[in-house]
């Protein structure tokens, strides 16, 4: 299973400010399985998000690793479920435009947090490579309805963007989790009856040069990898994952970030780790 690949196929893009974030914009993401919204952050926002890096960074994070490899310059470092703790991610988790934003485009009565995720490719992070995987992979859920929204903070060429295999995520077939540090080992909560994510490439590889402030948003089936930061400068992004209506926790093995023990197998996702940010009155 290779780990990057050319982009052969550009992934849609709409404008996050045209007010119509429900129509078209909801057709190619079911159709597709990724879209691009333009200029969904301003710099103040980006501000805030900058904010809480350095407090994350500085240990205001509980769930934060910093990893440089053999041979690179540049570190990768990573947090995730860092907003109950970090204030400006909170900030601009709840009271930024992000939750309106992603609401129209699952469909559901329902808009819950599941969990942020920060990650920096500083420069030169050369072999930070990140290997084809789905999301659904790592998470104890059943169920669809799961989005990631992932904010550039830097300018990202197509050399360092994310690839996607396109419509990977219909059907929603689960595959076993990979293991990110070394693809060739077994990631320590795999499904070891699932299946190894397939890479067939006659089906289009999809990427798109982003500015600072656009968003990807893409399914949690949806089949994905990125490659390492061979550029000059740092790579960095601001992702939150969100759930629908049609998710209930399976409480299989998985990351502590991922695990609620307030929640019983078959549940759907109400909690406080797991708030509910938008609801139909």
């Amino acid at each position: 299973m290779a780990e990057s690949y050319e982009a052969n196929h550009t992934i849609q893009s709409f404008d996050a400010n045209s007010g119509d974030i429900a129509g078209d914009a909801r057709t190619a993401l079911e159709k597709d399985g990724v879209i691009c919204l333009r200029g969904a952050f301003d710099s103040s926002w980006l501000a805030v998000i900058e904010e809480g890096i350095i407090e994350a960074l500085a240990g205001a994070s509980a769930d934060l690793e910093i990893v440089k490899r053999e041979n690179d310059k540049g570190r990768f470092s990573f947090s995730s479920g860092a907003w109950r703790s970090v204030k400006p991610f909170q900030r601009f988790i709840f009271n930024s435009s992000l939750p309106d934003l992603v609401w129209p485009l699952l469909d559901s009565p329902t808009l819950t947090l599941f969990y942020d995720f920060l990650l920096i490719k500083e420069a030169h992070s050369d072999s930070a490579l990140t290997p084809w995987h789905q999301d659904h992979s790592y998470y104890p859920l059943d169920g669809t309805k799961v989005v990631n929204s992932w904010v550039a903070l830097d300018h990202i060429p197509l050399e360092s963007a994310l690839r996607f295999l396109i419509g990977s995520h219909n059907p929603p077939v689960l595959y076993r989790a990979v293991d990110f540090d070394n693809p060739n080992t077994s990631y320590r909560h795999a499904r070891s009856e699932l299946p190894l994510p397939p890479i067939d490439m006659d089906i289009p590889v999809a990427a798109t040069e982003l500015q600072p402030g656009d968003m990807l948003v893409w399914w949690s089936h949806m089949l994905h990898c990125a490659p390492g930061n061979q550029l000059p400068r740092r790579r960095a992004a601001f992702s939150v994952n969100w759930l629908g209506d049609d998710i209930t926790y399976n409480g299989q093995p998985a990351l502590d970030t991922y695990i609620d023990s307030s929640l019983s197998r078959g549940d759907a996702i109400v909690s406080q780790k797991f708030p509910v940010v938008r609801k139909v009155n």
